[in-house]
């Protein structure tokens, strides 16, 4: 996800939406009442006469709308995230008080308006947005290796390397050389950056020439995957392929799986109060240093209309400085809808 413009005083930030898993952040952060902008389709019948005689065609035109979002449905499995409101603005043709949904997608750019951002939306915001960053990436083919990261703002290129590696079968001690070169600088990079994981991406066969060179703390950190071309353009195909989503979903089970341990140890120490009767007690209080709501919580107090409660709560976590996470991965979930939904680790 990249952050287009943003504007906290106003309560607006535009994104645009790189990847799949970018849809699942933008479904937990959006709520009811929130204000979206994007463009949209809008179809209307044309022709015909008022008292609906004669023919008439169905006319499909490429809109902007913001609709006041009353509700949002997220699959997975499509890879679409749909809100759906009542229209507030927006091009002309789109009536004023009309239903309509916004259909987001990958390369989507939306706008969202709040009333107040709480902070463990913009935490999860963040997350989306250094999701990438902490990996990083190496295109290459027998001729060209291409190093980047990625950026709120887009991608950074880091080093491009030429080499002069022959034909497969012809002097391959020049090729050895060459992705020895490579290999040298991912690592170098790697430690530079603290990459969690190592994105080596190429054309046919060309991996394996690589990874022959990598070095074993390097070559446990590489995910292998196959672009067209070794260009910059290239980058945004990595960015949709499975394996480097794989990789990040695997990266937030592990923060998670952090989290979760904090709270269990918390528990043991008898400074963990759980369930939302003994939080709000507890923020009332102001003793609480740290608030976890699981995913499951805030969609089932969304569907069952007691969101307003328990958005209530997480405000005056914020209120009183206490951090706040979102867990969404199935066993930390699981084990925080098991304490309630919503857990908090107190001060004192």
């Amino acid at each position: 996800m990249k952050i287009l413009d943003k504007n906290l005083r106003q309560g607006t930030i535009k994104v645009m939406v790189d990847c799949g898993d970018d849809l699942w952040y933008l479904h937990t952060i959006i709520d009811a009442r929130d204000r979206c902008t994007g463009d949209s389709e809008y179809k209307y019948k044309a022709g015909g006469t008022a008292g609906g005689e004669g023919k008439t065609s169905i006319i499909k035109r490429k809109v902007w709308v913001t609709i006041e979002v009353e509700r949002t449905e997220f699959s997975g499995s499509t890879g679409q995230l749909r809100a759906t409101g009542k229209v507030v603005d927006g091009s002309e043709e789109v009536p004023r008080g009309s239903y309509h949904t916004l259909d987001i997608t990958e390369g989507s750019r939306i706008t969202i308006m709040k009333t107040n951002w709480l902070n463990y939306q913009l935490e999860k915001l963040e997350e989306a947005l250094a999701g990438h960053a902490n990996a990083l990436l190496v295109l290459f083919d027998r001729e060209t290796a291409i190093f980047a990261t990625l950026k709120a703002s887009g991608h950074e290129v880091l080093l491009t390397l030429k080499g002069d590696v022959p034909k497969k079968g012809v002097d391959e001690g020049r090729a050895h050389s060459f992705y020895r070169e490579v290999a040298k600088a991912a690592q170098e990079y790697r430690d530079r950056l603290q990459a969690e994981h190592v994105i080596a991406a190429s054309p046919s066969f060309w991996k394996e020439y690589l990874e022959k060179e990598a070095g074993p703390e390097l070559r446990k950190r590489m995910l292998f995957t196959t672009i067209s071309t070794v260009d910059e353009t290239a980058i945004q195909e990595v960015l949709r392929r499975p394996e480097l989503q794989s990789a990040l979903r695997a990266q937030r089970s592990t923060r998670e799986t952090a989290l979760l341990e904090s709270i269990m140890l918390a528990l043991a120490k008898d400074r963990l109060v759980y369930g939302k009767d003994d939080v709000r007690a507890a923020l009332d209080e102001g003793n609480i240093s740290e608030v976890t709501v699981s995913e499951n919580a805030i969609m089932k107090a969304k569907e069952e209309g007691t969101f307003d409660e328990l958005e209530t709560m997480l405000r005056r976590a914020s209120d009183v400085k206490a951090k706040v996470h979102l867990v969404s991965t199935k066993d930390a979930a699981g084990k925080i809808d098991g304490l309630g939904g919503i857990v908090g680790v107190k001060r004192w």
